[in-house]
């Protein structure tokens, strides 16, 4: 699947989320899941007029999913999925701050 199609999948999703993607100019970005493959992620952010008029954009939503093969849509699944997404999971954050420890000692 091409990522424009997929990009076209995940904003009919999230359309399908809030009645105010329009009004709220949602705009979809490409998200780099780099521990998984066979999925494209894109985050949606919602915007909205500060007190000058200036559109600024809100954040805390869940990126979406396009599976790349059936191109079914889902929202990421709360913050160890998002974690592991990214790669970066628990035992991996653990594993880097004990790296860091090792060349920073205590002083």
């Amino acid at each position: 699947m091409e990522e424009s199609e997929a990009r076209r999948l995940a904003e009919e999703f999230g359309r399908g989320l809030t009645e105010q993607w329009d009004e709220w100019a949602c705009e979809l970005r490409l998200w780099a899941t780099p521990a998984v493959t066979g999925v494209y992620g894109f985050t949606w952010g919602p915007t909205a007029k500060d007190e000058q008029g200036r559109q600024i954009r809100l954040g805390g939503n869940w990126p979406i999913l396009v599976d790349q093969d059936t191109g079914a849509c889902r929202l990421v699944q709360g913050p160890t999925e998002f974690a592991a997404l990214r790669g970066t999971s628990t035992a991996r954050k653990k594993r880097w701050a004990a790296a860091a420890r090792k060349q920073h000692p205590p002083t």
